[in-house]
């Protein structure tokens, strides 16, 4: 029979599963866990790093109502599909066709060579940095900008923002240009990789070597035992865990429940195939399961 138990000590039961929340670095849905905490927090300002369609910029629009929502993406293509979706016009998302970096300036991005029509191509392979095989469709010069600097000049009100970064091997450099608002993020979920995937990228331990020296933790991660070439991992920082307590141990249980059943799959196969179930659970999942 299916048992679940949560204990004052942190302790989740599902049946004969025990999975710690005291463990930082438990494999849970980070997507879930991020904003959980991002609602938690009650965020006022979500960057979506690397948007490629503005989906996910949608789902934090849809969570946090009165928050700043803005989505960078560097590829032109993807940006100007954004620019002239009135989706993402109706709910104020903010669309800017810029390369977070460490640095403001210009630098090469590498379209991929993908049918950029076809709603199942993956659109989101681009980036600063090339994989080695990776067929480039044209390399062009785009803005880069330091995530610090934008919005300390945009958004100076800005006081709890939450990252998400899906930058194809150049989230390091990403994380660098974040140093000046470090004390006003919430939450970071990022893509990266244990190993360098791209020539460039900084491994998973130089990351959580950077983030620690900023003070933050690892608090979850889709990276499971073996072998795992790449994932998301949650950064926190180590105040905001003290100061939740058990709202965070909340979080972190609601999270490894997404993960247990199985709601990225899910929403994968019914948005493709059921598309008005999809929405129905996507309000479900939005009011009840963050």
């Amino acid at each position: 029979s299916f048992r679940l138990h949560l204990s004052p000590g942190g302790q989740v039961w599902f049946g004969l599963r025990r999975v710690s929340l005291g463990n930082r670095s438990m494999i849970t849905n980070t997507k879930s866990l991020f904003v959980s905490i991002l609602k938690a927090q009650q965020a006022d300002c979500v960057c979506d790093i690397g948007s490629r369609d503005g989906d996910q910029s949608l789902l934090f629009r849809h969570l946090l109502p009165a928050a700043t929502v803005i989505a960078f993406e560097a590829n032109p293509i993807n940006c100007e599909m954004m620019q002239a979706n009135q989706t993402l016009a109706a709910h104020h998302i903010e669309v800017f066709p810029y390369a977070i970096s460490n640095q403001r300036g210009t630098a090469m991005f590498h379209i991929s060579d993908v049918n950029y029509s076809d709603p199942e191509s993956n659109r989101g392979t681009s980036s600063l940095l090339v994989a080695e095989g990776q067929k480039i469709k044209q390399a062009v010069g785009v803005e880069t900008h330091r995530i610090d600097e934008f919005i300390l000049s945009r958004y100076p009100r800005a006081g709890k923002v939450g990252l998400w970064i899906d930058v194809e091997g150049a989230e390091f450099v990403v994380l660098e240009g974040m140093a000046a608002i470090k004390d006003r993020i919430v939450a970071i979920n990022v893509e990266t990789a244990n190993e360098s995937l791209r020539p460039g990228q900084k491994p998973l331990r130089e990351v959580r070597a950077l983030m620690a020296g900023y003070g933050f933790a690892v608090c979850g991660t889709s990276f499971g035992p073996g072998p795992v070439e790449w994932g998301d991992v949650v950064f926190v920082p180590q105040g905001i865990v003290t100061e939740m307590g058990f709202r965070f141990s909340l979080c972190k249980f609601k999270a490894y429940a997404s993960y247990f059943l199985c709601a990225d799959q899910i929403a994968v196969l019914t948005k493709a195939r059921l598309p008005g179930l999809y929405r129905f659970l996507r309000r479900l999942y939005i009011r009840f399961g963050t």
